[in-house]
């Protein structure tokens, strides 16, 4: 062994050495561990501030669940967060998706709004995390909840009690979730004193979204300079279910909800810098339900293939991104699960030779999409990281 080797060994031994003496330290010294952990928390604190998302004269689109009911290990349920003008409006609160907003550190007490596409469990499901988790968060004032009223165009099945299902509204979804959240509401409120938990902020007030005709919008939202219009897609049986048109300093971003291909969508997305749109690859649903087949779960495998006639394809919402002249196209409730590269790449087939020079993007949670007031700028950021 040359005289350099032996100096690199033993400096190496020295290192180890070193480190483990430190180790040691650390695990021995509980004033040592104290201190390690308070610069932890300060300094994620201090990375925490996104306050400025409510006054830089943006239009940001946050995405907060990118899934579907398929379950995903990387993606919450269908949620999309609004930020301009001073607010947070949230657009769907699927299962998960509070767990992803809060990951972001967004300022929640921001929070003043919800809008519901449609009344499915995998779009309302974390609706009372919303509400009790953004009132804690600082919000004094009601939860605002806009959506669908009562179906109209099923035929409500009855249990073997002649329980009718199929009969409720957006007002009848937030009076459950507001009894649900009753008793937690007020155990809060005694514990922390009504200086801190205002009981008004505890109140979620609903409104049921009158239907608009095809090619009309009813405008639910119109606040500071960031409106928001409702529109009629097609996710039959589901009736009414609605996009929503965004606009704020001259830009425009559109999320489609859920909805099969439909014209509506391209209309009310003409010219829009974004469009958040549905997607679901028809052929690998059909390679999960021959799967389930195999196995002899034909009941699941039916129902993975029912899926499929009111969802939208890749390839056909890239069409709808086209014809309505969009420059971002981003997929949300993506179905089924992408774990891989592979994966994505066969989600994607067919989708460039559409688009084009069009920008296009599998939406992720925590994607954040911005566009400055004024611009033709736009910007994605991860706010997971």
């Amino acid at each position: 062994m040359g005289r350099k080797t032996r100096i690199a060994a033993v400096s190496a031994a020295m290192l180890v050495v070193l480190i483990l003496a430190a180790v040691a330290a650390v695990w021995t010294m509980p004033g040592l561990q104290d201190e390690i952990a308070r610069r932890a928390v300060s300094g994620r604190l201090a990375s925490a501030d996104h306050s400025a998302l409510l006054t830089d004269k943006s239009l940001h689109i946050v995405l907060c669940g990118t899934g579907s009911p398929m379950p995903d290990p990387a993606r919450a349920n269908a949620c999309t967060a609004v930020i301009a003008g001073g607010h947070i409006v949230v657009i769907d609160t699927g299962p998960g998706s509070w767990a992803k907003f809060a990951q972001m550190r967004l300022p929640a007490n921001a929070i003043d709004t919800v809008l519901l596409t449609h009344l499915h469990s995998d779009h309302i499901g974390a609706l009372g995390e919303f509400a009790v988790q953004s009132w804690i968060a600082g919000r004094k004032v009601p939860l605002v909840i806009f959506g669908p009223g009562k179906p109209q165009e099923i035929k409500a099945p009855l249990d073997l009690e002649g329980n009718a299902y199929g009969v409720s509204g957006t007002a009848d979804v937030v009076r459950g979730f507001a009894m649900a959240y009753d008793s937690d509401s007020g155990f809060r409120i005694v514990h922390h004193g009504t200086d801190y938990l205002a009981p008004e902020g505890a109140r979620m007030i609903a409104h049921e979204v009158a239907k608009p005709d095809l090619g009309q919008s009813v405008v639910v939202f119109d606040k500071d300079g960031l409106k928001i219009s409702a529109f009629l897609v097609n996710h039959h049986p589901i009736e009414p279910a609605f996009g929503y048109r965004i606009e704020y300093q001259g830009r425009v971003a559109v999320v489609s909800g859920d909805t099969k291909k439909f014209e509506n969508v391209a209309v009310f997305s003409k010219d829009a810098d974004l469009l958040v749109h549905e997607a679901l690859n028809a052929g690998m649903v059909r390679t999960i339900a021959g799967g389930l087949d195999q196995i002899g779960n034909h009941r699941l495998a039916k129902m993975a293939r029912d899926t499929i006639n009111y969802h939208t394809s890749p390839v056909e919402a890239a069409e709808i991104a086209n014809e309505a002249h969009v420059k971002m196209l981003v997929y949300s409730h993506i179905v089924p699960p992408l774990p891989t590269s592979l994966m994505q790449h066969i989600f994607l087939r067919g989708v460039a030779e559409v688009r084009g020079e069009g920008d296009t993007l599998i939406g992720r949670d925590g994607m954040m999409i911005s566009m400055p007031g004024g611009s033709h700028e736009i910007t994605t950021s991860d706010l997971m990281n």
